[in-house]
């Protein structure tokens, strides 16, 4: 229980980082895919923050034991990811569907890797 506080902390730290740059504040979401994806066209260092955060986040919960099940959206099992790549993974999926933009970055983020790296459901 613990460590998934630890892991929490990192995304919370992440989001306080983003705040200051023109963060949106829209009911309960301080930044949304929108807001991120701009941030993330320009090698922004709160881009690679945030979206490092959110897969820091969602790894442990997703391995096999984890807390979340293979079916959750939130979940997600790369073989390997740089974070690089995790951005690259959010750009395109954003770019696919341009009606997520507005919700809360995190759980956008949480979408795409979800969508790209798929669990084996046993």
């Amino acid at each position: 229980m613990r460590k998934i506080f630890q892991v929490l902390g990192v995304a919370a730290l992440a989001s306080l980082l983003v705040l200051p740059a023109q963060a949106q504040q829209s009911g309960r979401t301080f930044v949304t895919g929108a807001r991120l994806l701009e941030l993330c066209k320009t090698d922004n260092p709160y881009c690679t923050a945030y979206v490092a955060a959110v897969a820091d986040t969602l790894a442990p919960l997703s391995e096999p034991g984890g807390a979340l099940p293979p079916r959750s959206l939130a979940s997600f099992c790369p073989k390997q990811m740089t974070v690089k790549q995790a951005i690259a993974v959010f750009q395109k999926f954003a770019q696919a569907n341009p009606e997520g933009l507005q919700i809360n970055a995190a759980q956008f983020v949480g979408d795409a890797l979800h969508a790209a790296y798929p669990c084996a459901s046993n």
